[in-house]
């Protein structure tokens, strides 16, 4: 995707405790890649083999080399600031921390009213056949929050 816009914005943002910056390209046109390495030297740079969301995640997995990884969308919609509560989440013995758009102090401005209900319906549906607490499912391969912020334990994804 191309994504060099954001990332001029989100880059300055990443607190500078953070270990490993790992960027999945996925053959963007519009130099995202240079503009990453121009702004930040400690920017590991590594290619998308082929389409998917997926795909993009499996390999920054692989690339990473820390114990925690917190995966965070080029887009704008997640604010850098908050990887200090994900960590926070995983030091304090969380396997998988996830954020939502829906919680207090969230939002999302596209979401159509047909996509807002459906997802509503399918949390519902979720939580009253599993008793979980999620804030919103929706499905994209696999039920996830709505939200791409989320952070793990890399060790528990290679085992």
């Amino acid at each position: 995707m191309n994504e060099a816009e954001n990332i001029k914005l989100l880059l300055p943002r990443i607190p500078t405790w953070v270990h490993e910056i790992i960027i999945v390209d996925g053959r963007s046109t519009d130099g995202t890649p240079d503009i990453a390495r121009n702004m930040r030297d400690d920017v590991k740079i590594v290619l998308q083999p082929k389409k998917g969301k997926g795909i993009a995640l499996r390999t920054g997995f692989e690339a990473a080399s820390g114990d925690m990884i917190v995966m965070l969308d080029a887009d704008g919609s997640m604010d850098p600031y908050e990887i200090i509560l994900f960590v926070a989440a995983l030091v304090a013995g969380a396997d998988f921390v996830k954020g939502s758009r829906f919680m207090q102090g969230g939002g999302t401005s596209d979401m159509t009213v047909i996509r807002r209900f459906g997802n509503l319906g399918l949390t519902l549906l979720v939580r009253m056949l599993y008793g979980s607490s999620f804030s919103v499912l929706r499905l994209h391969g696999l039920l996830e929050t709505a939200c791409s912020l989320a952070a793990c334990r890399l060790r528990r994804l290679r085992n």
